[in-house]
């Protein structure tokens, strides 16, 4: 028997051709019954699809390149499986790239699923990100959604958390618990979502009259050896603050250990804030208050917005802004006593 070909599968399940080729590609507009009908039929027949061929007759490669930062951070791990499974159900399959905040793997990527013709692109802009690095030339890159943080001057869709609402709720609640010094730990000033959250914690400082300090704002890595050692700047500070929010909570549960470790414990004598909600955080003794950021709409809702840009390459802009929830838990516990 010679190799058995797409029409042999759709003869055999008697649908058309056109049919079996959508089922194959994940396309919405097939029933799922009819998907796993032709996926049962390639089985049994052995039929291997030819994809290159298929590439050629459509101009897809049903292939995205993913692009972020720091994979073994808890909310990039979170927001890759999101991406990876919303792609999955749309029939792409991702390629993903590192980049560990290096602009130059991030442009050799980009480069490189240009020259492969991949169908788009899901991107977390490294540290430093300008409209320059994504002009490859006249044949431009493939259609790209910004996800987490954006360049908002390149004009790309985007899905993105209301960072500078976040820092409004935290700044807000530890205001209305009495707080008047309230440290900003990490973030680089380069990143969207520093920026955000840094206008946020100003607009309610102003709001409440409470003078803006710049001793208080401390930018850093965003890890736990980082949090770790701002506890020491902390203590340095005079006034100390009686209060911190910090730009993730991988910052945060280090911070919470170095304060811990010269005698300031959040939730009793100190007030901590994350940001992302990672799984840990409601673990920890005590455990972290949070403004939660929800990955996995947004890596739905960042593979819903890539397919609606590759079906409709003219269509506007997409400005995707998701709105974030204050989780209060131990470490929020200390109030400032009125009148002190």
């Amino acid at each position: 028997m010679g190799r058995m070909t797409l029409r042999d599968v759709a003869e055999h399940v008697g649908v058309s051709a056109a049919t079996v080729s959508l089922a194959m590609r994940g396309n919405g507009r097939i029933s799922a019954a009819t998907r796993e009908r032709v996926l049962a039929a390639i089985t049994e027949l052995g039929y291997v699809y030819q994809r290159s061929a298929a590439s050629l007759r459509t101009s897809m490669t049903q292939t995205v390149g993913v692009i972020l930062n720091n994979v073994s951070d808890p909310f990039f791990s979170s927001l890759l499986t999101s991406l990876a499974d919303a792609l999955a159900a749309s029939g792409q399959t991702a390629f993903l790239c590192h980049t560990n905040e290096v602009i130059s793997r991030q442009t050799d990527f980009v480069r490189k699923m240009a020259e492969y013709s991949a169908d788009g692109l899901i991107v977390c802009p490294a540290v430093g990100t300008t409209t320059a690095h994504f002009r490859l030339g006249q044949d431009g890159i493939p259609p790209t959604v910004f996800v987490s943080r954006a360049v908002f001057e390149l004009g790309f869709d985007y899905v993105i958390n209301d960072d500078r609402e976040a820092a409004r709720m935290a700044t807000n609640r530890l205001l209305r618990q009495g707080h008047r010094r309230i440290a900003l730990v990490g973030g680089d000033t380069r990143v969207s979502c520093f920026v955000e959250r840094f206008s946020g914690y100003r607009e309610s400082l102003d709001c409440a009259s409470v003078g803006f300090d710049p001793a208080l704002v401390r930018s850093s890595d965003p890890t736990r050896k980082a949090g770790f050692d701002a506890a020491r700047w902390i203590a340095s500070l005079s006034p100390r603050p009686t209060a911190a929010i910090c730009y993730n909570d991988s910052l945060a549960l280090g911070l919470m250990a170095g304060l811990q470790r010269d005698g300031l414990y959040p939730g009793r004598n100190f007030a901590l804030i994350g940001s992302e909600d990672v799984e840990e955080t409601g673990m920890t003794n005590p455990s972290l208050s949070v403004t939660a950021v929800d990955r996995d709409e947004m890596g739905r809702r960042a593979a819903a917005a890539l397919i609606e840009r590759i079906d409709h390459p003219e269509a506007p802009q997409q400005r995707i802004v998701l709105r974030p929830e204050l989780i209060i838990r131990e470490t929020c516990g200390f109030r400032i006593p009125s009148g002190s």
